[in-house]
């Protein structure tokens, strides 16, 4: 584990001549640099992923899948409900995978562009219409197929007990937000054992939804979906950014109170920034990471602060 990690959270050392005022602007000033500490230790370890072999055998692989349209996704979900990851049969070939024999393929529409010259006889002119149509193609899903296992970038849940006294000041946060926070899947029909997420933040509805897991999972989720809540910039944006600057907020403020989560916030950091540096993406959403993260922080910081500026008194 980083040695930065295992500190435990300090309140540190002031002279006993400090005004109240001097107080927390040292408070404040050690905050902020722990912060910049962390999101250069975050960028580190997302470009140290993003260079690895594996890492870019993924990428090549996560290039050849489409991203289908709407009409495409529910005409595969009402033939194939379980599917997961779905592309041509040469794609499959060209991934090292075949088509079991005997699979029926799942129907979609492939768009054809097609142009068309219309001759004007009596103007002697001649116009070109362009237009698209649409024809049947077969795709199958990675469960119809067999041959190599492809790359995977999925982050392996955390382990271990560490984080419970923070999720229950994180739990305090939300509730002083306005949020409620709950185990109960509203999109996954209530049983959070069958989903395959760890949580959700509704904005308009003011919940946040963490799936039960082992503490310390528990504590990244809750931060992460605060994250998102504290994250003035969301509004407008890019998903990759969103997530980015949710997972950065989660990162930063469970490793100032002494929990280790770079096994799973690193390659999902680099997921989400797969098509840009992770170092670029997380500059282009840096002030966004520092404020939200200096904001949760600072509130999570201020009983403690309060009790430092008592003893002045």
């Amino acid at each position: 584990m980083n040695t930065s990690l295992k500190q435990n959270r300090t309140n540190g050392k002031f002279n006993s001549k400090s005004t109240g005022s001097e107080k927390s602007q040292e408070w404040q000033q050690e905050r902020e640099a722990r912060i910049g500490l962390l999101v250069k230790q975050l960028e580190e370890g997302v470009a140290s992923i993003q260079s690895s072999e594996d890492f870019k055998r993924w990428l090549k692989v996560a290039s050849r899948f489409h991203t289908y349209s709407l009409n495409n996704q529910l005409l595969i979900l009402f033939q194939f409900p379980g599917a997961t990851r779905v592309a041509g049969y040469r794609t499959w070939q060209s991934l090292g995978r075949q088509v079991v024999k005997g699979a029926k393929g799942i129907s979609i529409l492939a768009p054809r562009p097609y142009e068309r010259i219309v001759k004007d006889q009596e103007a002697g002119t001649e116009e070109v219409l362009k237009g698209i149509s649409f024809r049947t193609v077969s795709v199958f899903d990675i469960s119809q197929t067999e041959g190599e296992a492809l790359p995977a970038m999925k982050p392996d849940q955390l382990q271990g007990q560490e984080g419970e006294e923070l999720y229950i000041k994180l739990d305090e946060l939300a509730e002083a937000e306005g949020i409620k926070v709950t185990h109960y899947d509203l999109q996954g029909g209530g049983d959070d054992s069958q989903t395959d997420y760890n949580g959700y933040y509704l904005p308009g509805s003011k919940l946040i939804f963490v799936k039960r897991a082992a503490a310390t999972q528990m504590v990244k989720t809750l931060a992460h979906e605060l994250g998102h809540h504290f994250d003035q910039g969301r509004e407008g944006n890019s998903r990759d950014e969103r997530e980015t600057v949710a997972e950065a907020v989660a990162f930063i403020v469970t490793a100032y109170y002494g929990i280790d989560t770079t096994a799973y916030t690193f390659p999902y950091v680099a997921g989400w920034a797969a098509k840009r540096e992770g170092a670029e993406i997380i500059k282009a959403v840096m002030t966004r990471i520092q404020q939200a993260a200096h904001s949760m922080l600072a509130l999570l910081d201020a009983d403690g602060a309060k009790a430092s500026q008592e003893e002045l008194s």
